[in-house]
């Protein structure tokens, strides 16, 4: 009993002496991070172990992962992870219901004298970094805390059209380069309907430049890790922001929000200095009719699955009134800013009342289950009268202002392809050419909307990569010298690739001629002389966003595969217009065709093709083994088609 008692006294002491070298460091500060994934609970430092109390937060029932490559990172020294304690480190952990989970992260001890560590999981794209985690228990540093920017009262320029590329000068404050920060960018040519896209590659010294060539003042928008939301620029002139990284992960940050400001978010000097800074730092970044969750869009639909036009109008009226007293609780705003909103309100409601038909089929069809491919009853069809549209001169602009709203061009499109009648022409497609329509709506046929209604008629031809012609250019003349000047330019473009693409080659167009193949043969012809070769299926259209996107994304995989028995096969249908398809896939290396619509609707029951993009991957046999709807992203296909090939 006496080698007992002293052997627990022992084991006590002992424990009291570890618990004695242990150090606690409770949420503690960070300078800034790449996803609002990860949140540091705690983290628990002694001589044997450094271990990360991790709660994550993702969709349900989707997943995170941390690869067996993470690594903490302190005064110039690497700590890899040693184990993972409620998660299986480099396998897929799917998100419960809940979209949040907690698990420990287990590194080797650091040093006592280190203050600040850095968490990389790994080098890949997406992966979870969070830099300059305090071990001092001391606030998060930024170097512009405390610094405010000038009181100034926003004004709302009145916008006219001029023909200029715009500056937008951009600095991250207290930058690492390991970092590696990139950002991308799009703004909407409202004379065309057109997206374009940019890229933000951030410089080791925090710095980035991006030129925007603009025909009016406008909205770019900004997604990355330093910025999310709208910079407004002018054409000819140039914008420059501060960027307060530190406050800005502070602020998403769940554990650190409630600690104290580390200044404002940014600061823009130069053209719109004052509105953009109003707009970027504002409580109120944007207002909305449309639902805010999926829950809440899945409970829309029930509501609007039942009504009738009157109804379906009350029901976003309200939506609207309840948003609008949001917007009006902010006395805070300018006039300025106020007004931006408000006409993006009003747009937003707009959108919602022109989409009354689809959108109330679509949620018959989607509370009852009934395929797209299904009929329904005529009687469960909302068609409205011209009467109904009587909300259109209040709630759609027709002043200049609406060129700050580059998302403007959708409700353009709507207004375009809204049968104001609802009745079908002679031939029972719908009547498109509204324009007398709505000038009795709107009660005129002049003003900014009616110049941008013209204007993207008239350059119809470019999108679908056919130049125009000098007689059309005149005609953009009689709206606009600088709407001339821009279709002179965009012309001038668009022949330029023409010329370039007819010297592009490893792709290659209708390897078989479909013309005359039965649908129901269609695949097997067009796959049999790929047999012996694993076929990645891109089912896709030229106006998919996410499908270009995700093209991108692959090509660094099809560049491993070069040489290898594998095929890129890439399915388009007859709602990708010809020309614009032709003058695409150049640029996309591959085996391509473009199917009839028949053709299409064919392959799309018979594989389950409910939307794109959407992939296949075929064996050597000829037998499909995978399929699925949305990219899978980069590592995955190229995990896959591996697995195949080597079979």
């Amino acid at each position: 009993m006496k080698h007992h008692g002293l052997y627990l006294f022992l084991l006590f002491f002992c424990c009291i002496g570890l618990q004695a070298q242990e150090r606690v460091i409770e949420q503690p500060a960070f300078d800034a991070w790449s996803s609002t994934t990860l949140e540091i609970d705690k983290i628990v430092l002694s001589d044997t172990a450094t271990v990360f109390y991790i709660d994550a937060y993702f969709l349900p029932k989707n997943w995170i992962q941390i690869v067996k490559e993470t690594t903490l990172q302190a005064d110039g020294k690497t700590y890899p992870i040693k184990a993972g304690d409620g998660i299986t480190l480099s396998e897929k952990f799917w998100m419960p219901e809940s979209g949040e989970t907690s698990f420990r992260l287990i590194f080797p001890p650091l040093p006592k004298e280190t203050k600040n560590v850095d968490f990389i999981e790994g080098d890949e794209e997406g992966a979870f970094k969070i830099w300059n985690i305090h071990l001092d228990g001391s606030p998060a540093y930024s170097s512009l805390a405390g610094k405010k920017n000038p009181a100034e009262t926003s004004v709302l320029e009145k916008p006219e059209f001029k023909n200029g590329t715009a500056l937008l000068k951009g600095h991250i404050a207290d930058y690492k380069p390991e970092m590696k920060l990139q950002g991308r960018a799009w703004n909407f040519n409202l004379l065309n309907g057109s997206t374009e896209e940019y890229s933000i590659a951030v410089q080791p010294d925090g710095n980035f430049t991006l030129e925007v060539p603009l025909y009016y003042p406008t909205s770019l928008n900004v997604s990355s890790n330093f910025m999310s939301g709208q910079i407004y620029l002018k054409p000819g002139e140039t914008t420059f922001v501060e960027i307060n990284m530190p406050e800005i992960c502070r602020s998403q940050s769940r554990k650190q929000k409630d600690k104290p400001s580390l200044g404002e978010k940014y600061y823009f000097t130069g053209a719109l200095a004052a509105l953009n800074n109003e707009s970027s730092n504002s409580s109120l970044r944007y207002v909305s009719v449309s639902p805010k969750t999926q829950e809440d869009y899945m409970q829309m639909f029930s509501d609007i699955s039942t009504m009738n036009a009157d109804q379906f109008k009350a029901y976003w009226m309200d939506r609207y009134r309840k948003e609008k007293a949001v917007l009006d609780s902010h006395t805070e705003l300018s006039d300025a800013y106020r007004t931006l909103l408000h006409n993006s309100l009003k747009k937003d409601l707009a959108e919602q009342l022109l989409s009354v038909s689809w959108m109330t089929e679509y949620a018959y069809r989607t509370v009852n289950q009934i395929p797209r491919d299904s009929v329904i009853p005529e009687d469960k069809k909302v068609k409205p009268t011209i009467e109904y549209y009587d909300f259109i001169p209040e709630l759609v602009s027709n002043d200049p202002y609406l060129l700050y709203d580059g998302s403007f061009t959708y409700l353009i499109s709507n207004l375009q392809y809204t049968n104001f009648t609802g009745e079908n022409d002679a031939t029972g497609e719908q009547v498109y050419d509204n324009t007398a329509d709505l000038i009795k709506i709107m009660g005129t046929d002049k003003g900014i909307l009616f110049d941008l209604l013209a204007a993207q008629r008239l350059s119809m031809p470019i999108k679908e990569f056919r130049p125009l012609s000098d007689e059309e250019i005149a005609l953009a003349g009689k709206i606009s010298p600088v709407i001339q000047e821009a279709f002179t330019q965009m012309n001038k473009k668009l022949k330029q690739l023409i010329e370039e693409n007819k010297k592009k080659s490893g792709y290659t167009v209708n390897r078989v001629n479909i013309a005359d193949i039965p649908a129901e043969e269609l695949f097997n012809a067009i796959t049999t002389p790929y047999r012996g070769k694993v076929v990645f299926v891109d089912f896709w259209a030229t106006w998919c966003g996410p499908c270009i996107a995700a093209m991108k994304k692959s090509e660094p995989v099809k560049d491993d595969f070069v040489g290898k028995d594998i095929v890129f096969l890439y399915l388009a249908g007859e709602n990708s217009p010809k020309g614009t398809w032709e003058q695409m896939i150049p640029d996309i290396k591959g085996e391509h065709y473009r199917m009839t619509d028949a053709q299409w609707t064919y392959i799309c029951n018979k594989f389950g093709v409910q939307g794109v993009p959407s992939y296949m991957i075929i064996a050597k046999d000829g037998t499909p083994t995978h399929f699925q709807v949305g990219f899978m992203g980069a590592d995955k296909m190229k995990e896959m088609l591996m697995t195949e090939l080597d079979k």
